[in-house]
């Protein structure tokens, strides 16, 4: 969308100047309700699968610059989780089997390639780095959810939420059996 026109409409009036000034001060609220609201069915459509599964939120959506949604069975708390990130506000999804690096335990830990592996046959273009075992940038539904039409996508397509949701609970059975073996083992040397 050019903003040639955008900008003639504002400056025609003192009104139209008033309506874009309370347009671009409701904005950023805006975007991230939508988002909250897309977490909350997000939420609910994969505790209805993930039976006995945590949830949780850092940050807020499109305003905190790497906010993210987060799974976990009681026994991984603070250790890993299954996660979506809003890198750079939402410019850059991704999503994947992320580790708590802040707990001395986890972070003496090497990242596992047993993982990393398992994600790769589903996700070929999944990488490991710190904070993360296994993180993919998503291509599908958006690679930027800080766009219009994909925060209507967001709001309205059931499709959208389908396709978010396949994925993290892809993410979350390839993961599981590993990840329990690992927090076993970690409990046992506790």
């Amino acid at each position: 969308m050019k903003s040639d026109p955008i900008q003639k409409y504002i400056l025609r009036s003192e009104r139209n100047l008033g309506i874009a000034a309370a347009v671009s001060a409701a904005w950023p609220e805006v975007r991230e309700k939508l988002g909250s609201a897309f977490l909350a069915r997000l939420d609910t459509r994969l505790k209805r699968k993930l039976k006995g599964w945590e949830s949780g939120r850092w940050a807020r959506c499109f305003t905190d610059e790497c906010p993210n949604f987060s799974l976990w069975k009681p026994a991984w708390k603070a250790q890993y989780s299954v996660t979506l990130q809003f890198d750079n506000y939402g410019e850059r999804m991704s999503f994947g089997l992320s580790r708590d690096e802040d707990q001395k335990h986890i972070s003496k830990q090497p990242r596992s390639a047993e993982v990393l592996t398992a994600v790769r046959e589903r996700h070929p273009s999944a990488f490991d780095r710190t904070w993360w075992e296994a993180k993919v940038f998503m291509q599908s539904p958006a690679t930027d959810w800080g766009k219009p039409e994909v925060l209507w996508q967001m709001h309205t397509d059931p499709k959208f939420l389908e396709d978010v949701a396949a994925q993290l609970l892809g993410v979350a059975e390839i993961s599981e059996p590993i990840v329990n073996r690992f927090v076993d083992r970690l409990a046992r040397k506790k």
